[in-house]
């Protein structure tokens, strides 16, 4: 669930190759459905609806891509440790 908070606090922590696929995505018409801080990243972590793939892996070498596949996490997650953010798509058929 979003929360008006999340957006204004933490979204905008997002920056660089992650705000970049951020962007992408919302243009595609990929929804956020939720965004954090703490864990499992410090500063921000977003979450899709839908898959992203690997396609942001070689325009952005920078950042980690990892396709985790975990009904109890996620489908996958773009990581920049760098900066502590995470993009990440949740396992469209786990509640």
């Amino acid at each position: 669930m979003l929360y008006e908070n999340d957006l204004r606090d933490f979204l905008p922590r997002l920056k660089g190759p992650l705000k970049d696929i951020l962007d992408a995505e919302i243009a595609l018409g990929n929804e956020i459905v939720e965004i954090s801080s703490g864990w499992p990243m410090s500063k921000v972590n977003v979450w899709f609806k839908n898959p992203l793939t690997d396609k942001y892996a070689n325009s952005y070498p920078s950042i980690q891509y990892n396709y985790l596949n975990d009904v109890k996490n996620w489908l996958e997650e773009y990581i920049d440790k760098e900066n502590g953010a995470m993009v990440a798509a949740k396992v469209s058929w786990w509640p």
